[in-house]
């Protein structure tokens, strides 16, 4: 990474930060103008974290997922960008409470302790169809952590609703249900295409890039266990209450524990 890129980064990082604080205080002490400043910090970080990346690219020559510097970005800035538009545009509110901390803690991993993926970018040189996979693995991340958000906040409201209160700065529970069952449900549908995508690649991709026993692959499983249980429960079934959201928080900490502590296990090719 180059000075400059570091640099853009370290700006974004400051930002997140600010953004999440304002969002902090705004919903502790309502003060309206904070959450207003709040979405202008989280919006010029993701202008800079997008330069960043893009000076990254231009100046390392890598590819977009050689590392998870880049996989990671694009994955805080799809999550934010989609955050910022559905608070404008729709009652979703609050998304960014939870979006702004996650962001800033996930470019802070990024920045000191960063890891490759050794060999990931020869491999997606002769098979570009891999690159498939890992963005609609992505996509379907950025889904987990929207509907992770919603469930927070479900779970937050009802909570302060039995101690008898009621914040008017969180949306109402049948709003954020309704979020949480929307934003899992497109996130389990990107995901289910990468998860099916990757273990087609890990026993009949040409060459022996991964082995068998990839933890990551196998890893992403258990997220995907999760969010088909609570989709089953409250699609299907139609089942409602606080409980089904706790699978939508455990399916997504399942899915970023593995997303950023996990490596691939890459073996030579013939």
């Amino acid at each position: 990474m180059t000075a400059a890129c570091f640099t853009f980064l370290g700006i974004s990082l400051l930002l997140y930060l600010a953004g999440a604080l304002l969002y902090l205080s705004h919903f502790l002490r309502r003060q309206g103008t904070w959450e207003e400043w709040g979405g202008r910090a989280l919006s010029w970080g993701l202008a800079i974290h997008a330069v960043g990346i893009l000076m990254h690219f231009l100046f390392s020559g890598l590819s977009p997922f050689s590392n998870l510097l880049p996989v990671i970005s694009l994955l805080i800035i799809a999550g934010l960008a989609t955050g910022l538009v559905l608070e404008r545009r729709t009652q979703i509110r609050r998304l960014n409470l939870l979006l702004a901390p996650l962001a800033f803690f996930g470019l802070l991993y990024l920045l000191l302790m960063p890891v490759r993926l050794e060999g990931a970018t020869s491999v997606l040189l002769h098979y570009p169809w891999l690159g498939v996979h890992v963005g609609a693995t992505l996509l379907g991340n950025v889904g987990f952590a929207l509907a992770f958000a919603s469930a927070t906040i479900y779970l937050a409201q009802g909570r302060l609703l039995k101690m008898g209160r009621l914040n008017s700065l969180l949306p109402a529970l049948d709003t954020a249900a309704s979020a949480t069952y929307r934003f899992a449900a497109v996130g389990f549908a990107f995901f289910t295409l990468g998860l099916g995508m990757g273990i087609l690649w890990l026993f009949g991709a040409p060459g022996e890039y991964l082995a068998r026993s990839d933890t990551k692959t196998w890893m992403a499983i258990p997220s995907w266990a999760f969010f088909a249980a609570y989709l089953y429960l409250r699609g299907l079934r139609g089942s409602h209450g606080s409980r089904l959201k706790w699978l939508v928080i455990a399916g997504f900490l399942t899915a970023a524990a593995n997303l950023l502590a996990v490596r691939h296990h890459f073996v030579d090719g013939p």
